[in-house]
């Protein structure tokens, strides 16, 4: 089976839910992770890519993190298009205009940084404790881990 989680800059979201579904090394799946819209090139995305490691470090499963984020392409999408996950409306909205979708979607909507309730800079580092929580229990329920 081949996973594909999509956010928008593939340096949190969906970085932490591929990181612990590799992580769990279930057989027989394959999983990646890609963002609708990655700048690997601007610092701060650079800066929360490397905040994100940390947080995995923490939880021992850095080891399983990929180095840089992957932008998402329709290549991407037709190779690893067993489920799709998407991490919220504005990630599907924004990945339904970079490529043909299948229908195999689900839609966490799991608020990002910066968005909705999640705006205080100051809480940034609460915030991806959270967003890791809600991850890796979407992630459990969803390969029934209990």
């Amino acid at each position: 089976m081949n996973v594909h989680f999509i956010c928008r800059g593939n340096v949190l979201r969906s970085l932490i839910a591929e990181t612990y579904l590799k992580s769990l090394r279930i057989d027989g799946l394959n999983v990646i992770s890609s963002g609708t819209n990655v700048d690997w090139n601007d610092p701060q995305e650079r800066e929360y890519f490397s905040n994100t490691l940390a947080v995995l470090k923490k939880r021992g499963i850095d080891s399983y993190a990929k180095n840089v984020p992957d932008q998402l392409t329709q290549t991407r999408i037709d190779e690893y298009n067993d489920l799709i996950v998407l991490m919220n409306n504005r990630v599907a909205d924004e990945a339904r205009m970079l490529a043909t979708l299948p229908k195999n979607l689900q839609n966490w909507k799991i608020v990002d940084i910066g968005e909705g309730h999640r705006i205080d800079d100051k809480s940034r580092e609460q915030y991806e404790k959270d967003i890791y929580r809600e991850i890796v229990d979407k992630v459990d329920e969803l390969f029934a881990i209990s």
